[in-house]
């Protein structure tokens, strides 16, 4: 487990691990007690823990309302994606998983579980879109895994694994 604390003297936020009795700060080179500051977030993921350091760091150095303003901009910025229907389970499931390696897995996993087990591209990038994926990134994973051997195009724009 991991915990997201803040230095007390430049107010760094920084990742240690729970039970951790001191740690120095990145920034200003100061020793900190980790085992008295206070935990702002706590995760077992790392790559969770890298995303809420820096969301902390944002908060910290902007000041909770500016960051709240800037992330709610951003979010009004990104077009609306929704889902076909029919792919609306598959995104939420999507949605849950950790990192981008567990969403492709766990779209991949229920697009081929549906009947028929295949897939086609729109589907994936309708998925992978629908919780945050660039299109272009999508279409160069497919082509990557295309290129791998993990899945296998068993006709013109249909997809499985292999």
């Amino acid at each position: 487990m991991h915990l997201v604390v803040a230095c007390p003297h430049c107010k760094r936020a920084l990742g240690v691990r729970e039970g951790q009795k001191t740690a120095t700060c990145p920034r200003c080179g100061r020793e900190l007690r980790a085992d008295r500051a206070r935990a702002y977030h706590r995760t077992d993921d790392p790559a969770e823990l890298a995303r809420l350091v820096g969301e902390a760091n944002a908060r910290l150095e902007k000041g909770f309302a500016r960051y709240d303003r800037d992330v709610r901009e951003a979010e009004a910025r990104r077009p609306g994606t929704p889902v076909p229907a029919g792919l609306e389970p598959i995104a939420a499931r999507v949605s849950l998983a950790r990192g981008r390696k567990g969403q492709l897995d766990e779209a991949l996993g229920s697009l081929c579980a549906r009947e028929g087990g295949s897939f086609s591209s729109s589907e994936l990038e309708a998925v992978l879109v629908s919780v945050g994926w660039d299109p272009v990134a999508v279409a160069t994973t497919l082509d990557a895994l295309l290129h791998d051997g993990q899945l296998v195009e068993v006709r013109p724009d249909r997809y499985k694994r292999a």
